[in-house]
C-alpha cells in the first residue's frame, strides 16, 4: 500500500460496516463516500479527479474497500458525498440564521463540532494535530459565519 494512504491502514482488520459505523457516529458520511472522497481531493489531475484511476486501484488503496469501482461508481460516490455536505451545511446554518437556535446552542455546537473534527483528524491522519486544532476550527466556523451575515445584509 502506498505509504501516503496510511491513514485508512488504522482500519486493515475492520469491516466496511464497522467503520460506516465508525463514520456515522460524528458524520452523515458512509465508509465509501469519506474514502472516495479522500482519493478524489488526492488524486485531483487539472481541477479533476483521476476517477478510473481511483475505482481500478481501490482495494489496494483502502484496505476495507474489496473489489474495484467503475468511474461511475467513484462519481456517484463522490457526488454523494457533496450533496451530504451542502445539505449539512444548510441545515447547521439555517438553524442558526433562522432563530430555531440560539447563539449560545450555536457556540456549543460549535465546541463540538471541532471536537469531533480534531478526533476524527487524529484518526483518519494517525497523528497528533500541531496547536489548538478547537480554537482553529472555532476560529474558521466564526469567520464563515460572519461572511453569511454579511452576505446575507444582517
Amino acid at each position: 500500500m502506498d505509504e501516503k494512504y496510511r491513514k485508512f491502514k488504522k482500519f486493515d482488520k475492520e469491516q466496511y460496516a464497522e467503520v460506516t459505523r465508525f463514520l456515522k457516529e460524528r458524520t452523515h458520511l458512509t465508509a465509501r463516500e469519506w474514502a472516495i472522497a479522500r482519493l478524489c481531493a488526492d488524486f485531483q489531475r487539472s481541477g479533476r479527479a483521476e476517477m478510473t484511476r481511483i475505482g481500478t486501484h481501490l482495494p489496494k488503496l483502502v484496505p476495507f474497500m474489496n473489489e474495484p469501482y467503475s468511474r461511475q461508481a467513484v462519481s456517484r460516490a463522490r457526488a454523494a458525498f457533496k450533496r451530504k455536505v451542502l445539505k449539512s451545511g444548510a441545515t447547521f446554518f439555517y438553524a442558526y440564521y433562522s432563530g430555531l437556535i440560539s447563539m449560545e446552542e450555536i457556540i456549543d455546537m460549535i465546541h463540538q463540532i471541532a471536537e469531533d473534527i480534531e478526533y476524527l483528524l487524529n484518526v483518519g491522519e494517525g497523528r497528533v494535530p500541531e496547536g489548538d486544532v478547537d480554537v482553529q476550527i472555532q476560529q474558521k466556523v466564526a469567520d464563515v459565519l460572519r461572511q453569511i451575515t454579511n452576505a446575507l445584509g444582517k
